[in-house]
């Protein structure tokens, strides 16, 4: 007789399909220094929004052009595409900002993609003790190889749940105490590394610091609500419900500005 997967198991297959469904969304924003070097400044994600794409990230991460150039990479290319267009942005408490990339979309070749609009939450409030996916890029994961004359940028998915005090165990429970933090404009993450089971086997795989995951994209996966009606799950309905822009590693959480104040911006940014 066949096994039952166990939750654990069930939820490493569903990283897995989430990081291979994900993966061409995202990128690495980097800064280059000079002809020569660059350095890893933070994360992004490529839309589609009314029939453009678009790079979005965190303002404060489209700010750094202001003291050296920025550039983005497509998915599976090693190149780094320099981003020349100006940012449309807004400080927080929304913290976004975008910039257009259909002229340069096809510069080099790549398998990178745009996520539709149509697959964006209309509203963060996805099912209590709901699975929510973030992809993103790390400081403390990536370097600068002086012999390929290269920044490597390598992913961090990464499967958490929303903080819900209500199904918080009281050894646990803590207040979120971040300043910036509006529970009107944001969420908060469960972000607890060194408990992280990795899917590829080496531990090392999995970084304790988020420095560089300003930006990243999060999507609601969808598992718990397609488990409770009883309905295959797979990684296609996932929908975007928010994106990073920081967090608190004493307290254990990363936090996500809610997917309609992404959209407000994007609806009033004239683009």
């Amino acid at each position: 007789m066949t096994e039952e997967p166990t939750l654990e198991d069930r939820l490493a297959v569903a990283s897995n399909l989430m990081t291979y469904q994900m993966a061409p969304f995202v990128t690495p924003i980097s800064g280059i220094l000079d002809a020569d070097s660059g350095e890893h400044v933070g994360s992004g994600g490529y839309i589609h929004w009314r029939d453009k794409r678009y790079l979005l990230t965190n303002e404060h991460v489209a700010a750094t052009v202001q003291k050296h150039s920025l550039a983005r990479k497509c998915f599976d290319s090693e190149d780094y595409l320099r981003i020349n267009n100006p940012f449309i942005a807004i400080g927080a408490p929304h913290d976004l900002a975008i910039s257009p990339v259909d002229d340069h979309w096809n510069s080099v070749c790549h398998s990178g993609m745009a996520f539709p609009d149509y697959r964006f939450e209309a509203k963060h409030a996805p099912l209590q003790a709901e699975y929510l996916f973030v992809m993103g890029f790390t400081d403390e994961k990536s370097y600068f190889s002086a012999i390929g004359q290269m920044l490597f940028t390598p992913g961090t998915p990464y499967l958490t749940q929303e903080y819900d005090e209500a199904l918080e165990p009281e050894e646990t429970r803590r207040p979120i105490r971040h300043p910036a933090f509006d529970p009107n404009y944001h969420f908060a993450l469960q972000w607890h590394p060194e408990a992280t089971t990795s899917t590829d086997g080496k531990k090392d795989s999995i970084p304790l610091d988020p420095h560089g995951m300003s930006g990243s994209l999060v999507w609601n996966t969808r598992i718990v609500e397609f488990a409770q009606r009883n309905e295959p799950w797979t990684p296609g309905v996932a929908r975007l419900t928010g994106i990073i822009w920081g967090w608190d590693t004493a307290d254990r959480f990363l936090f996500a500005t809610r997917i309609e104040h992404v959209a407000q911006f994007l609806s009033e940014a004239n683009i």
